[in-house]
């Protein structure tokens, strides 16, 4: 169903007509700005008390049928819109029935009700128990997990509580994950210890040793669940990403796409945030790496960090290697068993992050930003659309959580074989 509605900024004066595509939400904000001043316009429609607005007034009788000299805005919270004129007919939905056809519009429609139905509603019970694990409070972690997610812990030993954890998370944040990505990654991840175990049993033994000892291991796997709540928040504008995991082509248009919520200021934290994990989950793939090549982990290729120069910068120890930068980091991880995805993390995009790079024109959604060090210039500038940098926010945090199947593996392999191997007491303690 869409609404055609027309208001009126209340800074300049100037109408704009909007056609509403509406979602399965009870409440649905949308976001534009107006296209002759800039100022921000903010409809609210809840099924229960219709329309609200901020920034503008609804006009009535609406401006309706819609003209080409009036502005005009395509919102829908469910598909990316693209900037344009109106045409008759041609709304979101049916361009996206279009491009993608009935069965994939079923499967995005079906993510998008389960985030609206089972995920979202459950944000505040899914925080308290990741706090729960973190720390280790096992009675309500074990009575959560029951009551608000019906996922059953089978007993106390440290196995069993992971994979109920895990469990609950696979389930909360199915919709954001591509499908078969989980699986594929589970099973990479499973393989690989298996490998890496029965080929130099003593040296990831080593391994296991240093990334629990130092803790490295658990805080890594803490900083994961931080994002896994803060990625639900952002399910608004994130609802018309997960449409383009089935158009590519739309996906990778250079043409600037709506999303008709949130601006580009309250996720550029985020997108910093799990791309600092991604570079810390990248010494464990170096670790395994090493492993693999050489029987160590701390043993790099030798000279691949050769400069024409003469220079060395190869890393002596895997605890060098985690304060490499991270857009070099790969580098130093020759032949990887890991292939990271496309758009998984822009070292360059998240520099210019960190350091306040970008501008926003909230009119076009469109991002500037500046990702090499230029002094007091800024002549190289690049830029995307909001959407492509929701899409990659998303991809960063689908990067994050395969690694974080990896987190998983290595604990699986402390208590089922390390564990398994020392005294009772030494294994309780764990």
């Amino acid at each position: 169903m869409n609404i055609n509605l027309s208001v009126e900024c209340e800074t300049c004066g100037d109408p704009t007509n909007c056609r509403i595509g509406m979602s399965n939400r009870e409440e649905q904000p949308f976001r534009f700005c107006c296209q002759t001043c800039g100022s921000p316009i903010d409809i609210i429609i809840r099924e229960s008390r219709g329309g609200e607005f901020h920034g503008a007034k609804q006009l009535l009788p609406d401006l309706y049928p819609f003209d080409d000299k009036t502005n005009f805005v395509d919102l829908h919270l469910d598909f990316p819109v693209a900037f344009g004129k109106y045409v008759v007919g041609k709304t979101p939905f049916m361009e996206a029935a279009q491009r993608i056809g009935y069965e994939e519009l079923k499967l995005h429609g079906f993510r998008l009700a389960y985030l609206t139905e089972e995920a979202t509603p459950k944000l505040r019970v899914f925080t308290l128990l990741l706090k729960l694990f973190r720390n280790g409070k096992w009675a309500p972690f074990k009575t959560s997990c029951s009551r608000n997610f019906d996922v059953d812990v089978k007993s106390d030993a440290p196995q069993d509580r992971a994979a109920a954890l895990y469990k609950v998370i696979s389930k909360v944040m199915m919709p954001f994950a591509f499908p078969g990505q989980d699986a594929e990654a589970s099973h990479l991840s499973t393989s690989t210890m298996h490998q890496v175990t029965n080929e130099h049993p003593a040296a990831i033994r080593a391994f296991m040793a240093e990334i629990i000892g130092n803790d490295f291991l658990r805080n890594l796997q803490n900083s994961c669940l931080d994002i896994y709540p803060k990625i639900l928040e952002a399910e608004l504008p994130l609802r018309p990403v997960l449409f383009l995991d089935f158009d590519v082509q739309f996906a990778n248009n250079p043409i600037p796409l709506r999303i008709s919520n949130e601006a580009f200021e309250s996720y550029k934290d985020l997108y910093k945030d799990i791309s600092e994990i991604v570079s810390r989950q990248f010494v464990l793939v170096a670790g395994i790496n090493n492993l693999l090549k050489r029987g160590g982990h701390n043993a790099f290729e030798p000279g691949i960090g050769q400069t024409k120069g003469g220079k060395d910068f190869t890393p002596k120890s895997l605890h060098d290697f985690s304060d490499v930068a991270f857009g070099k980091k790969l580098g130093f991880i020759d032949d990887s068993w890991f292939e990271p995805l496309e758009d998984g993390a822009d070292n360059q995009l998240r520099n210019a992050i960190a350091h306040v790079k970008t501008d926003y024109d909230e009119v076009n959604q469109v991002i500037t930003y500046y990702p090499r060090l230029e002094g007091m210039n800024q002549a190289k500038p690049e830029q995307m659309t909001f959407i492509q940098f929701m899409r990659r926010l998303l991809q960063t945090y689908r990067e994050m959580r395969r690694l974080n199947h990896l987190i998983k593996g290595l604990f699986y392999l402390q208590y089922l074989v390390i564990d398994r191997d020392k005294p009772a007491t030494d294994a309780a303690k764990s």
